[in-house]
């Protein structure tokens, strides 16, 4: 009997639980909104961004493809 008892509480507990992590899950939403509110992060700081970007034409980029292919592989790869 005591056996049964304990059993009833265990279980209890565990759903108690479960109910309560889907709870949380529910309630992050608003709380990241709030705390990116507080904190001026993931852009939420408020309007669109007025910044102008400039090509600089006399700066050179040099880009190198490199790869590599294991021993193993059955196919011959190249850049």
């Amino acid at each position: 009997m005591a056996d049964s008892i304990s059993l009833k509480k265990l279980v209890t507990r565990l759903l108690l639980v479960v109910v309560a992590m889907f709870v949380f899950g529910f309630a992050l939403v608003p709380i990241y909104d709030v705390m990116c509110k507080a904190f001026g992060i993931n852009g939420k700081t408020g309007g669109q961004y007025s910044g102008e970007q400039v090509v600089d034409t006399s700066r050179q980029v040099r880009v190198q493809f490199l790869s590599t292919n294991t021993a193993d592989m059955p196919w011959d790869f190249y850049p």
